[in-house]
């Protein structure tokens, strides 16, 4: 009886053993691919010391860095682990981490990037709890659970839409303090005698990120797209009888006039009747 209890323990641990290996085994690396290189120019290295050329479909994996000239703009599709990310003029963006890895029912989604120099705007995802998109600066670590925002390597972090927030550490100190970044505004390091602070977002950073991550956007496939949803006229929906704005001539708003309705090859006929009446 005692050797068919070891025999089951040992099972079991055998196959907890086995599961966590299968889980572990299905991490996979992400890549970012250049979508556009929308003005200047930039260049790829794989080590650090060696630079190349970047051109549109360069295929850059984890580990990578991409800088861009003095007036290169450049923007990347991350897949599950963005999905875009535009580099301004004179930046330095470091891959650090892409990982997906699929488990336990939900797919975790690992993003560190490293941002040197320069300033970077990022359309992602919303992500789940166990998910993360992290970009750090010199003196920061900014931190995206799904939204549109923008962050340089002075530590300043702009939510556009979603949530995030900052850990930063002020000059000559080790300790980073945490500010919590909501929809609309933007971490500023300078403030409170470079201790920082966050304060509504400036129109002009807004508009920036805004049009940035616009013109973005139109790269995901079609099926990624935010679509605005427009209601049917009810004139236009079979079986729903007719209601015209504040009533109108079904009782309502006299001002409102009900459009002609005109056959092929024949004159307009007399103002359509209301359904139902």
């Amino acid at each position: 009886m005692k050797q068919h209890a070891r025999f089951l323990m040992g099972a079991a641990t055998s196959l907890a053993v086995a599961w966590t290996v299968a889980v572990s085994g299905q991490a996979d690396q992400g890549q970012a691919r250049v979508q556009s290189i929308r003005a200047g120019s930039a260049s790829y290295s794989v080590d650090g010391k060696t630079w190349n050329a970047v051109q549109v479909g360069t295929v850059l994996k984890q580990g990578a860095k991409i800088k861009t000239d003095g007036a290169g703009v450049v923007d990347l599709y991350l897949g599950k682990n963005g999905p875009l990310v535009r580099l301004a003029p004179s930046t330095t963006l470091g891959l650090t981490t892409l990982e997906i890895r699929k488990g336990a029912g939900e797919t975790v989604v690992t993003t560190l990037l490293d941002l040197p120099q320069g300033k970077i705007h990022a359309l992602v995802r919303r992500l789940n709890a166990a998910s993360k998109f992290e970009i750090k600066t010199p003196t920061a670590l900014c931190g995206v659970r799904g939204t549109r925002i923008t962050a340089t390597s002075r530590g300043e972090f702009t939510v556009l839409e979603g949530r995030g927030y900052v850990l930063y550490t002020p000059p000559g100190k080790t300790k980073a303090n945490r500010f919590e970044v909501r929809a609309g505004f933007t971490f500023e390091p300078t403030l409170n005698n470079n201790e920082g602070g966050v304060i509504e977002t400036l129109p002009s950073l807004a508009n920036e990120l805004r049009s940035a991550t616009s013109q973005m956007m139109g790269y995901l496939p079609e099926f990624e797209r935010v679509r605005a949803w427009t209601p049917t006229p009810s004139w236009n929906m079979p079986g729903r009888p007719f209601v015209a704005p504040g009533g109108g001539q079904a009782g309502g708003d006299p001002s409102f006039v009900l459009p002609p309705v005109t056959e092929p090859g024949s004159q307009p006929t007399s103002p359509v009747q209301p359904q139902g009446k």
